[in-house]
């Protein structure tokens, strides 16, 4: 393989979005060294998202990066639904977004995703044991025993730039190259693909100095352009109005055809500034392997779903948590490379889920015609009145699929809860007093760390991790978040991974000593072995 040796380290990630960023992050957090390769040379400048989830601001609040990125998300107006209108304006559903309050932070915010890009961006470069490249196109991988190596060629976005070609080794590549994945096509996998094809124009638009803000949020039926509406950003609103066959896309784009759009909700040059408009074309598609060998696929590269549940950026940031602990876990040789090969069983088939129930609600809103938009109004009209029909395609949560999970345990594979808790004098976020991105066992009453045996705690040691008791003389549960999160849970001992998603939960507080020596076989610790 030709090309100057450009990186050693031990993990390379193509791609610098905020899939591959986040991941960066996660990883030099956990003391590993990271090359982050990237084809645009700035950050590239266009809106993408729009909507963070609660899960998300949790993750950036464990890489420390919370207080930076405040003052570019939404929280003051923090959604934890959206409304389908009919035609005419009448609302017609209320779809509440997973996890209200659950990580301590509304369901979803609205941001602007260049702002947040930008953080990550400056963040990373400033990191000691992060390496940024910017104008570097992968071209070939190879594999090796040791580890693989990565050519690319010089590159400035889709513009060839003058130089040679370098390489770049580590043991470990991660592809977050987006949805045309050069990783993801050197690779041995396929991809699914769910038909789904549908062209949007979408624009966004920053209020202008003493206007009220807009706060438009919705999904809406029209006869003849169905519209999605979301607040984008700190005094930003986005508008995704559908492209019609009769449409010309190198016009849409015209400001003077963007205002007549707007005109229907009244919103004017003396209002807001267009921002931008750009026509894109959403699908819905999977790849049906994450990782072959030593080559991993995250965000858009393994994943592209419809915009219509806010979802995909989510989703990236999702596989950066599951991705980044696995792999410190491998490189520190605690356990193999086997343990990267439930990334995908439980990834896939939670971002599956997500991407036809996006597809589903893209097929509900993608609707023109008289005829066919009342049949879809009379449809959920019916829902709305008590039918008993479940509103196609909607779910209040997503289940990770089987893995590193506690088997046959119905609490398993769901995200973990966060609220304020005080201990000695100092309240705050769980997370923030005792720290994050290790294992946790915590008890509810209960210290769970006084009930393991010698051979659990071996493993726990190894394994750096952590207890805590909620209660008593523990954290107290300063506004009852535990005390409902036990509650729904059933339990009174939760084994949570560093991912924040429950590994598994019991009620019984002498079952602590089973959660944590099942993780330990499910990981293959030596230390899971009974002795001889």
């Amino acid at each position: 393989m030709d090309g100057t040796k450009h990186s050693d380290t031990e993990v390379v990630i193509v791609g610098a979005g905020p899939t591959g960023l986040t991941l960066a992050l996660l990883l030099a957090k956990r003391r590993r060294t990271v090359a982050v390769y990237e084809r645009w040379q700035t950050v590239f400048p266009l809106p993408r998202a729009a909507g963070m989830s609660h899960e998300t601001v949790r993750t950036f609040q464990a890489v420390g990066l919370l207080d930076e990125l405040a003052p570019h998300l939404n929280f003051e107006r923090g959604k934890v639904s959206t409304s389908l209108f009919a035609p005419g304006g009448e609302e017609l559903a209320v779809v509440t977004f997973p996890g209200d309050g659950e990580s301590g932070f509304p369901a979803m915010v609205g941001f602007h995703q260049p702002d947040v890009d930008g953080v990550l961006g400056r963040v990373c470069d400033s990191h000691p044991l992060i390496e940024m490249h910017r104008g570097w196109d992968a071209t070939a991988v190879e594999q090796a025993a040791e580890g693989a190596v990565v050519t690319f060629d010089p590159i400035d976005g889709d513009q060839p730039r003058a130089g040679d070609p370098v390489t770049a080794r580590a043991r470990y590549v991660v592809g977050c190259d987006g949805a045309n994945s050069v990783i993801r096509s050197l690779m041995d996998t396929q991809v699914t693909d769910t038909g789904f094809s549908s062209s949007w124009l979408v624009i966004d638009t920053l209020l202008r100095p003493g206007r009220k803000p807009l706060d438009l949020f919705g999904h809406v039926l029209d006869y003849d352009r169905p519209a999605t509406l979301a607040p984008a950003g700190k005094d930003r609103q986005r508008f995704e109005l559908m492209v019609l066959p009769g449409d010309d896309p190198a016009h849409l784009t015209d400001d003077d055809v963007v205002w007549d759009l707007l005109e229907r909700w009244e919103v004017t040059a003396e209002h807001v500034e267009l921002a931008r408009s750009a026509v894109y074309t959403f699908r819905g598609r999977w790849a049906n392997a994450w990782r072959d060998g030593r080559l991993l696929l995250a965000g858009d590269a393994a994943h592209q779903m419809p915009p219509f549940l806010g979802q995909g950026f989510n989703s990236g940031v999702r596989d950066s948590v599951a991705l980044a602990w696995r792999l410190d876990l491998v490189l520190t040789g605690t356990t193999g490379p086997e343990l990267l090969d439930s990334y995908t069983t439980e990834r896939l088939p939670h971002v599956r889920e997500i991407v036809e129930a996006s597809v589903a609600a893209g097929q509900l809103t993608c609707t023109t015609g008289r005829e066919a938009v009342e049949a879809r109004v009379a449809q959920f009209l019916a829902m709305r009145d008590g039918d008993g029909t479940d509103a196609p395609g909607m779910k209040s949560q997503w289940r990770l699929g089987p893995g590193c999970l506690r088997v046959d345990d119905p609490t398993a594979g769901f995200p973990s809860w966060q609220g304020l808790v005080e201990k000695d004098g100092v309240t705050g976020l769980l997370d923030d007093l005792v720290g994050s991105g290790r294992f946790v066992l915590i008890g509810d009453g209960v210290d769970p760390l006084t009930r393991l045996s010698d051979r659990a705690r071996e493993v726990w040691n190894q394994l750096d991790g952590i207890g805590m008791m909620i209660g008593a003389d523990g954290y107290r549960d300063v506004e009852g978040t535990y005390a409902r999160w036990f509650g729904e849970l059933g339990a009174t001992v939760a084994l949570v991974r560093p991912d924040m998603q429950v590994y598994g939960a019991s009620a019984d507080i002498g079952d602590t000593d089973a959660l944590v020596l099942s993780l330990a076989a499910q990981l293959r610790l030596p230390a899971a072995v009974p002795a001889a």
